[in-house]
């Protein structure tokens, strides 16, 4: 018998039909959900009496893992500092519920030290919490067109804020990473937050170069490096840290940049 088409072989089996049409809601609906990603929480680890690295983190479409990304909490007498916001919201809050359980403390004040979201994307959870954030004029003209909020601007090129027997210094090397690095530098500890500005030992390139400076960020870096050669810790903006060691390694990632193509490819955030 030739083939029928399909509609009036359907006819011949109407209530196979019918049962076909009623379970395939069914069957689509058991099938199981996608799994969503896990959460991202933060990391807080003690570099040194009274200071941590905390170590927030971000999804990137194409990476394996989470990219982190640190600021600095100085605890002091009069409450705690932080250097930067962590990356979103959510772990902003973890972040403040760390400093009250840990350290018993309210923050008292928090440091932008550059207008990218790795650096204040949880300014807003600051904000409702009543806690002052400052930075330079510069990264408050930069925040205040992104969705984040913007800090006071209250920073100068050198700036020390003293909270009891802790003096924390604050300086503007010029243009590198970005067109308004600040560096953080604790006299007493001999710790340097270098921020993005600096790249851990295991960087296999400069990362984010969108609004990067390639011509004066050398110069940038070495003077950093000659203002603070006593620095026992320094700080990148992301990954490990390390020794003064990390000064020599980010210079000679920046000698390498050969040519704009070059310079292109290695644009991977952050």
């Amino acid at each position: 018998m030739p083939f029928l088409p399909f509609y009036r072989r359907l006819r011949r089996f109407p209530l196979l039909f019918l049962a076909a049409f009623l379970l395939a809601p069914l069957l689509l609906a058991a099938r199981p959900p996608r799994p969503k990603p896990a959460p991202l929480h933060l990391q807080v680890r003690r570099i040194a009496p009274d200071v941590f690295v905390h170590t927030s983190y971000r999804r990137y479409p194409g990476k394996a893992a989470p990219v982190p990304s640190n600021g600095l909490i100085i605890s002091t007498s009069k409450g705690a500092l932080l250097i930067d916001t962590a990356w979103d919201p959510e772990q902003t809050l973890e972040l403040l519920r760390w400093v009250a359980d840990s350290l018993h403390q309210r923050v008292r004040l928090v440091v932008i030290s550059h207008a990218h979201e790795d650096r204040l994307g949880g300014l807003a959870v600051l904000r409702a919490n009543k806690i002052n954030v400052y930075s330079t004029p510069l990264t408050a003209k930069r925040a205040a067109k992104l969705p984040f909020g913007t800090p006071m601007p209250a920073i100068k090129p050198y700036t020390v804020i003293r909270a009891g027997r802790t003096r924390l210094e604050l300086f503007s090397p010029g243009p590198g990473h970005s067109p308004d690095n600040l560096v953080a530098w604790l006299p007493k500890q001999q710790i340097l937050f270098g921020g993005c500005l600096v790249k851990e030992a295991a960087a296999p390139n400069l990362g984010n170069i969108d609004e990067a400076d390639l011509k004066a960020w050398p110069t940038t870096l070495r003077t950093v490096a000659a203002r603070y050669p006593k620095a026992r810790i320094v700080v990148p903006g992301h990954g490990q840290w390390g020794s003064t060691a990390l000064f020599t390694h980010t210079l000679g990632l920046l000698n390498a940049l050969k040519t704009p193509k070059t310079q292109t490819a290695l644009n991977d955030k952050p």
